[in-house]
Order: C-alpha cells, then structure tokens, then sequence
C-alpha cells in the first residue's frame, strides 16, 4: 500500500510539472509567430479556420497496458510450523495516453490563444518541448 501511495503521489507531482511546462510554454507562444510553435511542437495534425482566424492542432492518442503487481499475504504449515510468505500476482491495466493543444493565430500569422487537455503519458512530450530553454 506504501508503494502504491508513494507513485500516487510522484504521478501527482509529475502531472504538476506537465501541467505548469504545459502552460508557461503555450503562454510563451501568444504574440510569436506560428513557425515558432511548429519549430517547437513538430508539424500539427490539422488545421481548420474559425471566425477568420487559423486553429492549428496537434495530438496524440495512444492506448497501452501496464502491469500491476500486487502481493497478497500467504500462511502454511510446514512440518507442522507456522509459516508465512508472500504470494504476487500480476495484472494488466489498460491505460490512454492522450493531449489536444489548439494554437490559435490571426490572419498575420501570430499565435493569439492556446487551449489543451490532455494527461501526463500524452502531453508529457509536448511539455518537454515547451519547456523555457
């Protein structure tokens, strides 16, 4: 329960970090030009134009298993003693890796706004490359 515990909690200081490189890096991006996203992010999955201005977007969705070991407390008698051990098994949890950044620009090409959603597996790339250099 202690290790379960324990990457809860490194998983929440990590979503904390993506969520705040996340931020500050699309922040960083208002007012630049829209080659300056893609030099960082990569080529985006799509574009579209919504009340005059372009939406570039770029994402990712990717599904995957981790396991999950877990023990369970075993006690036998042995030659007619007491003993105790440990059984494990493992588990395979389906887990989804996703992360949608929208980067809109006006007709001159300048970022003016930026929205995303996504989890730690999915945007922990883009925030990587977001990062202040």
């Amino acid at each position: 329960m202690k290790r379960v515990m324990a990457w809860c909690i490194a998983g929440l200081s990590l979503g904390g970090c993506v969520s705040q490189n996340m931020d500050a890096g699309l922040q960083g991006l208002v007012g630049q030009d829209i080659h300056v996203a893609i030099a960082r992010l990569g080529y985006p999955n799509s574009q579209r134009t919504v009340a005059g201005d372009t939406v570039y977007t770029w994402s990712v969705n990717q599904t995957d298993t981790l396991p999950m070991t877990t023990g369970n407390p075993a006690f036998v008698t042995v030659g007619g003693a007491p003993a105790s051990g440990l059984t494990t098994s493992t588990t395979y949890l389906p887990v989804n890796y996703n992360c949608t950044i929208d980067l809109g620009a006006g007709a001159n090409g300048v970022v003016k706004n930026y929205h995303w959603t996504g989890n730690i597996g999915g945007c922990s790339h883009y925030a990587d490359a977001l990062k202040a250099n």
